[in-house]
C-alpha cells in the first residue's frame, strides 16, 4: 500500500467518518485545536521573544522556560491529538495539499531546531546572565518564530484548501 492509499483509506475509516460527518464533534476538535494554539505556540513565542531580550525583561531564561513549557506543553498535547483527529478526516485531501505538506515540513525543521537547542543551550542556560542569551541561542529562536509563523498559515490556509 503506497502513501497516498494509506491517506485515502485513512479518510475512509468509520472513526473519520463518524468524525467528519458528526455535527457537534468535528467542531470541537476543530475549535479546541484553534484554540490550544496560543496555548501552545503562544508559549514558546513568548520565550523566543525572551531569548531575542524582547520581552520579560530582567528574567532568567531557565526560569521563563520553566515556567513557559509546563504550559506549552499541555497545548501541544491538544494541538497534536486534534490534529490527528482533524487530519484523519480529509487525509486523502491532504495528502496533495502542497500547504500540509509544507507544514509538516515546517513541523520537522521546528522539532530540529528544539532539539539542537534542548542539547546544545538548555544545559547552559542556568549559567546564563538574565536577559543574555548566546547569539547561536538567539539564532534558534528567530528561526522558531520564522518557522511557526509559516506552520500556522499553512495551517490555515490547508483548512480553506478542503
Amino acid at each position: 500500500m503506497s502513501l497516498a492509499e494509506w491517506f485515502q483509506w485513512l479518510e475512509q475509516a468509520p472513526v473519520s467518518v463518524a468524525i467528519a460527518e458528526s455535527i457537534w464533534l468535528f467542531p470541537i476538535l476543530e475549535g479546541s485545536h484553534i484554540l490550544a494554539l496560543p496555548l501552545s505556540v503562544g508559549m514558546i513565542v513568548i520565550f523566543d521573544l525572551h531569548l531575542l531580550g524582547l520581552t520579560l525583561a530582567g528574567g532568567r531564561a531557565a526560569t521563563v522556560m520553566k515556567e513557559m513549557l509546563r504550559w506549552s506543553k499541555i497545548g501541544f498535547a491538544v494541538m497534536f491529538i486534534t490534529g490527528g483527529l482533524l487530519l484523519m478526516c480529509h487525509a486523502g485531501r491532504a495528502y496533495g495539499n502542497p500547504f500540509f505538506r509544507a507544514k509538516m515540513i515546517f513541523l520537522v525543521v521546528l522539532g530540529i531546531n528544539a532539539a539542537v537547542y534542548q542539547v546544545v543551550f538548555f544545559p547552559k542556560m542556568p549559567q546564563w546572565a538574565a536577559g543574555r542569551a548566546p547569539a547561536g541561542a538567539k539564532a534558534c529562536a528567530v528561526l522558531s518564530l520564522i518557522v511557526w509563523i509559516g506552520v500556522i498559515v499553512c495551517g490555515r490556509t490547508m483548512a480553506y484548501q478542503f
